[in-house]
């Protein structure tokens, strides 16, 4: 059985506090029931739905031979796995439009490899934010540009390499490149005193990204980390009790 289907199964019956139950810290139920659980409408959903049917119907004809090309074989994800991996499930892209709506960052940075729509999904949560979005591969970059052109999403600015920047708000996306995920993370925590919320997508997809997700669980600034199985968010606000969550989503 491969990995990602032993821990999808382990997620099953280990995830808990649904509704918040269980939960005993204010912020954090407020943020379960209000923002995670959230099942109302926004009204820039239909937008993000447009962008979401698009890409899928575009993958369903797109030549994967050029996309990690290199390690795609090796890894033993098919084609369609590969595509899963670099696009979330739609109720996930949501999620992070939640979370950028609700703590309002100053500006968000996204690392990895992603068709696009994720980056829609935070760009779309609040146009007064910038989204850095630095894609390491040329062909998810030409994606991700497509789809920011089609939508006329002005507030994202895409780059294939550069200085890693840290901000109040870090989306990384590369499960399958778990030593860059790691040198990210490390950038990220270099002191004991940053302050936002850190993303780190495709958490349980190998035993190596879930390693370095369950690594950084300990460092000092994590005061929470909630795994949502295809995500995990590590909460870095001072005054928290420091606590891991599996949260059923």
């Amino acid at each position: 059985m491969k990995f990602l289907t032993r821990q999808k199964i382990k997620y099953h019956f280990c995830s808990r506090h649904k509704g918040g139950h269980g939960i005993h810290s204010p912020f954090l139920f407020s943020l379960i029931t209000r923002v995670i659980e959230n099942k109302g409408k926004f009204s820039s959903y239909p937008l993000l739905k447009s962008a979401e049917e698009n890409v899928r119907n575009m993958l369903r004809i797109l030549d994967m031979k050029f996309y990690h090309s290199d390690n795609r074989a090796e890894s033993g994800f098919s084609v369609e796995e590969f595509k899963k991996l670099h696009l979330l499930p739609a109720r996930y892209d949501r999620l992070l439009f939640r979370l950028v709506n609700e703590f309002k960052p100053g500006e968000i940075n996204y690392y990895g490899s992603t068709f696009g729509v994720t980056l829609v999904a935070l760009s779309l949560a609040d146009k007064r934010i910038r989204v850095n979005a630095m894609i390491l591969n040329d062909h998810y970059f030409s994606f991700s540009r497509r789809l920011a052109e089609v939508y006329e999403i002005n507030n994202v600015s895409l780059t294939g390499s550069g200085k890693v920047e840290v901000s109040d708000f870090m989306v990384i996306q590369n499960p399958l490149d778990p030593f860059n995920c790691e040198q990210l993370l490390s950038v990220i925590f270099a002191g004991d005193d940053y302050e936002g919320i850190v993303v780190l997508c495709g958490i349980h997809a190998t035993p190596e990204i879930e390693a370095v997700w369950h690594r950084f669980q300990k460092e000092k600034s994590v005061r929470i980390s909630l795994d949502l199985f295809e995500i995990g968010i590590f909460i870095c606000r001072g005054g928290l009790q420091k606590e891991d969550f599996v949260l059923r989503f």
